[in-house]
């Protein structure tokens, strides 16, 4: 008889369990109130370890996920002085879950990128009430500037890869002085590996 016992969580789930403990903890430590702290450090914002807002659903629930875009937008609504009457709690929960469907390979750190550039007017503008569809507009302008970000960051860390291997080579391999010191060996048949051991 087979075990009915279920599977181990993927790694990256794990990894996330271990960092958060909870749900509650994590609307915590991605808190509005941090979104300045954590966009000091654009870099770690794109390239950290923070999950993916599809990951916070998969690991703590749809509603987790849910309620931290909820609390986001609100935060938004409130910074921009607009009308939050205009939305009832079902549009809030709607706006969230299509935010998720579209966005959800978006890492909540670069959400709050998002949020606090829309907060210096880097996207859209709302005219009197909180409209979705500005919203949905702006996060379709920020993946482009995302993609050019992480991009950015891919070839800073291939640069940089290059500069420490060329380091790496730069001390183990011979000078052209050394070279010439060195050559009858290597027509007599020796490797430099032989000349290395001794």
């Amino acid at each position: 008889m087979k075990s009915l016992q279920k599977p181990s969580p993927p790694s990256w789930q794990r990894e996330i369990l271990a960092t958060y403990k909870t749900g509650e903890n994590l609307l915590c430590l991605f808190s509005p109130d941090n979104q300045g702290r954590y966009c000091q450090s654009l870099e770690r914002c794109f390239i950290g370890k923070a999950p993916s807002i599809a990951r916070v659903s998969r690991t703590f629930g749809g509603h987790i996920a849910e309620s931290w875009l909820e609390i986001q937008l609100l935060d938004l609504a409130e910074f921009s002085g607009v009308r939050k009457d205009g939305m009832t709690e079902k549009e809030y929960e709607e706006i969230a879950r299509i935010i998720i469907s579209g966005y959800g390979d978006f890492k909540l750190t670069e959400f709050m990128v998002f949020f606090q550039r829309f907060k210096q007017g880097l996207y859209g503008t709302f005219y009197g009430v909180f409209d979705p569809m500005v919203i949905t507009r702006s996060l379709r302008e920020f993946r482009a500037d995302r993609e050019k970000l992480l991009r950015f960051y891919e070839d800073k860390k291939r640069q940089e890869e290059k500069e420490r291997e060329w380091e790496r080579s730069r001390t183990t391999s011979l000078t052209f002085e050394e070279w010439e010191e060195l050559k009858w060996l290597f027509n007599m048949g020796y490797e430099m590996n032989d000349l290395k051991q001794n």
